[in-house]
């Protein structure tokens, strides 16, 4: 399970955002590509709100046995991590 403190939209960049977990010093870059948006039924708001269970969804569906602290360690602001409409269905 990630441990996620907060997170935040970018500013100029609507779809994307930086999630801060537990243990590191630096965010991870998260995006929601504009097509998989337009895709979902979600006020830009409902998305935000839902974003960190859809990126714990994402992790769930990815896990490679990382030991807590080293998710997502290889995001960068060039290769952030991307979240689907499907993550953000329940």
């Amino acid at each position: 399970m990630l441990r996620i403190s907060h997170h935040e939209r970018v500013d100029g960049h609507p779809h994307r955002w930086h999630v801060f977990l537990h243990g590191r010093d630096q965010p991870i870059p998260v995006e929601l590509d504009p097509d998989e948006r337009r895709s979902l039924e979600l006020t830009d708001d409902e998305i935000h709100a839902l974003l960190p269970s859809a990126l714990e969804r994402h992790h769930t569906e990815n896990r490679d046995d990382v030991l807590p602290g080293e998710e997502y360690h290889d995001a960068t602001w060039d290769a952030p991590v991307r979240v689907f409409q499907t993550h953000f269905n329940a």
